[in-house]
């Protein structure tokens, strides 16, 4: 049986991976910059919706599957920061339910 191969990923030290990695900027600077950059989203897909609401209320050329396509990435993409909300809600709440 021929297990060269399975010697030879026996050298790498996995530690590697973890050593010669930067240090990270101060902890909550990325999860702000991160929710942030996710409530853009959500609020760039509402205005999305919204534009093509308008196109099709002045009369323009616009494709109602386009709106609707647009309404439902909308309400999704709101349902889903509203569930991540409500999740770090309930974490907060149980962290502070604690007994220290």
């Amino acid at each position: 049986m021929a297990t060269g191969g399975i010697r030879a990923l026996g050298s790498i030290d996995p530690r590697s991976a973890y050593l010669n990695q930067p240090k990270q900027a101060a902890a909550g600077g990325d999860f702000g910059k991160m929710l942030a950059s996710a409530i853009d989203q959500v609020d760039q897909a509402q205005s999305h919706r919204d534009d093509l609401v308008t196109e099709m209320v002045r009369g323009e050329a616009v494709e109602v599957h386009d709106i609707m396509t647009a309404a439902e990435e909308a309400q999704l993409a709101f349902d889903l920061m509203l569930e991540v909300r409500n999740k770090l809600l309930e974490g907060y709440q149980e962290v502070m339910r604690m007994q220290v």
